[in-house]
């Protein structure tokens, strides 16, 4: 069956998807019967499992679902590398933010993973335009990469949109990285070509368990510089 949401209930979806990637937090609450769950008002074969981007919210109304409620929370990335794929095998459906309305909207785990992924390449190239800038980290060995999930013989190269967000994950085999922030015409001139000769991949804001959504220097190409993109187009024809 195909899900169509209303104005008011794509609103408040937009909303669920600005917060959850801002916090990379959601809640949900279990009690003595499990999950809090409740029927699709469109199939009540069918399970809506219900999150808060707000832990009072899940709080408040986990109470009204379940017994004996908890509220827990889940991880950007746990919730994609594992909830989100788990859910979809059930068949569910996500319930976001959901209160006593009757109308309360609904989302399959599917169409969530890929706003998710999509959005948060959205804001990495927003904020990269708005500052100029985009971070890798950087030591005398050469920049920080990470297996591919995309391809076995393949690395990755992980690009930050913020010095905080590359910082973030110095530790570990990356004890000896450093920040570097790089002018998009400089990666595209001189990066670009380092990954397709050398790992061949780029994952934009990598996530733990859930690693990035990993593209190749023609799809970045697309995405960062599409007028970039067009002009190569246009030379080949």
């Amino acid at each position: 069956m195909q899900i169509r949401a209303r104005v008011p209930e794509l609103a408040q979806r937009e909303r669920f998807i600005r917060k959850l990637i801002s916090t990379a937090t959601l809640y949900f609450v279990a009690g003595s019967d499990g999950w809090a769950t409740v029927p699709f008002r469109h199939d009540r074969s069918r399970e809506v499992v219900l999150f808060w981007t707000c832990r009072p919210e899940a709080q408040k109304w986990g109470e009204v679902v379940v017994e004996n409620p908890m509220v827990h929370d889940v991880s950007l990335g746990q919730l994609l590398a594992e909830v989100l794929p788990m859910l979809d095998a059930n068949g569910c459906l996500i319930g976001h933010d959901w209160s006593s309305d009757p109308s309360d909207p609904v989302i399959s785990p599917g169409e969530l993973s890929e706003r998710i992924w999509r959005d948060r390449n959205d804001h990495f190239i927003a904020a990269m335009r708005a500052t100029d800038t985009l971070w890798v980290l950087e030591s005398a060995t050469g920049p920080a990469l990470i297996p591919s999930a995309r391809s076995a013989a393949k690395d990755c190269l992980p690009v930050w949109a913020t010095r905080e967000t590359a910082v973030a994950h110095i530790a570990g085999s990356w004890s000896n990285k450093r920040p570097l922030g790089i002018p998009p015409q400089t990666f595209h001139d001189r990066y670009l070509p380092f990954v397709a000769s050398r790992c061949g991949l780029i994952g934009i804001e990598p996530l733990p368990q859930a690693g990035a959504r990993e593209l190749t220097t023609a799809e970045f190409t697309r995405l960062a510089f599409p007028a970039m993109a067009l002009s190569q187009i246009r030379a080949v024809g």
